[in-house]
């Protein structure tokens, strides 16, 4: 089992860093850990936003703790702030997105006098579909202080905390989402500073809805019932973002695609989470906070 574990963390690693496998020449050290999952109670109930029907309208006692791209206007979004990418902005083709990788630096929060949220993440679909397949790392303000964690969400499911995975301030944590076939996908998650990763069950991360539409990288205001008040991160850095799309690997500008940067803006327009463009030959960009 434990050479399994090996084997499967060197194809994930190349996988990750194949734009950078010569700065790479050793990786012994990484830890495969067993985790748990643990899902999300919900905290509403019954609620519509745009065109999307939300998890919560169904009996049960679990959340969908994010949500797809709710757009204002063009490059604007009431709960995203990040780039998109797909075969076109405004007519996507299915089945074109095949993985999607990125790394980010877990933010440390100011503090609030209530609390606040936040989500960093990568993903499949939910720019213009209503799936999102979405791997990452919760921020959150909560009750005095900064809370850490890891999950994956198969939306419109259940989001699952990852039990066991550590997040903490200033830890680099990289994340892929792959489709392989047959509705399966593979989310793996490292934290690259304490050298450990692990695999979510394939059980837990089928869709046979997915559109394939779309890839992300993105900075989210969580979504429970409604738009949570967004965490005040400062600046959230993102790294390494690349994505294949119609079996082209490239990164989040390439010439193959187009690329869409999200302005998170509130209903009337006030922005609230802005990106940077894009840096490092497109494979870097940033986040700054601007208001909750």
């Amino acid at each position: 089992m434990k050479f399994m574990h090996i084997r499967h963390m060197l194809l994930v690693l190349v996988l990750f860093f194949s734009p950078l496998a010569a700065a790479i020449n050793n990786l012994e050290g990484y830890e495969f850990i067993e985790c748990t999952f643990e899902p999300r109670e919900r905290s509403s109930r019954k609620h519509h936003e745009g065109e999307f029907t939300l998890i919560d309208e169904k009996d049960s006692k679990y959340e969908s703790f994010t949500h797809p791209h709710i757009p204002v206007k063009e490059g604007t979004s009431q709960n995203w702030s990040g780039y998109a990418a797909a075969t076109s902005l405004t007519s996507p083709a299915n089945n074109s997105v095949d993985a999607v990788y990125g790394s980010w630096i877990v933010p440390t929060l100011a503090s609030a006098t209530h609390n606040t949220w936040c989500s960093l993440w990568v993903g499949i679909d939910g720019y213009s579909s209503s799936s999102v397949e979405q791997l990452g790392t919760e921020h959150d303000w909560v009750n005095g202080q900064q809370s850490n964690y890891a999950w994956f969400e198969m939306y419109p499911n259940a989001s699952y905390q990852i039990n066991g995975f550590p997040v903490n301030n200033n830890d680099l944590i990289s994340a892929s989402v792959v489709y392989t076939a047959n509705g399966v996908f593979v989310l793996t998650i490292v934290n690259q500073t304490h050298k450990v990763y692990t695999t979510i069950p394939t059980s837990r991360t089928t869709s046979t809805s997915a559109k394939r539409s779309s890839a992300e990288w993105v900075l989210e205001a969580p979504y429970s019932g409604s738009i949570l008040p967004l965490s005040h991160f400062n600046v959230a850095n993102f790294s390494s973002c690349f994505a294949t799309i119609n079996n082209i690997f490239g990164p989040i500008n390439d010439q193959f695609w187009k690329d869409d940067m999200l302005t998170m803006i509130t209903s009337s327009g006030a922005q609230k989470a802005v990106p940077t463009a894009l840096s490092n030959n497109g494979e870097n960009f940033s986040v700054v906070w601007h208001h909750e």
